[in-house]
């Protein structure tokens, strides 16, 4: 068995470590620390200018872009909005064309008829004078 030994015995860290490298080590996590806080400034700058730059290009770009696709756009549905007029109001014009159309011609089948009427019953009229 292993006896116990006592803490006493157990080297601390400091006493094992020299002090140039502890002082050493204290520079380096100070370099460390001054580091990070620059690298996060250099983001914080960085950031800052991104957004400026983005603020200032994202009007013209978006303008540049409602420019080029708005008319497709508005063009398609206004497409879409005549083409839906237009096959609700065709069928109602066609039948209204169809019923005007129909009127026309009737009127003008029985003002031929009537001339064509009036005509033979003269020529028979005449006839019939002309035998007597």
């Amino acid at each position: 068995m292993n006896p116990i030994t006592d803490d006493t015995d157990i080297p601390v860290l400091t006493e094992i470590v020299e002090p140039d490298v502890v002082n050493t080590i204290d520079d380096t996590a100070d370099d460390a620390i001054d580091d990070e806080l620059a690298l996060q400034q250099l983001e914080d700058e960085l950031a800052a200018r991104l957004m400026a730059q983005l603020s200032s290009t994202m009007p013209v770009l978006l303008e540049s872009a409602l420019r080029e696709h708005l008319p497709d756009l508005i063009g398609a549905r206004l497409q879409t909005a005549i083409m839906a007029a237009l096959a609700t109001a065709l069928p109602a014009a066609a039948q209204s064309a169809t019923k005007e159309l129909c009127t026309q011609l009737a009127f003008e089948i029985s003002n031929s008829l009537q001339q064509q009427l009036e005509y033979e019953v003269k020529r028979a009229v005449s006839e019939e004078l002309a035998r007597l």
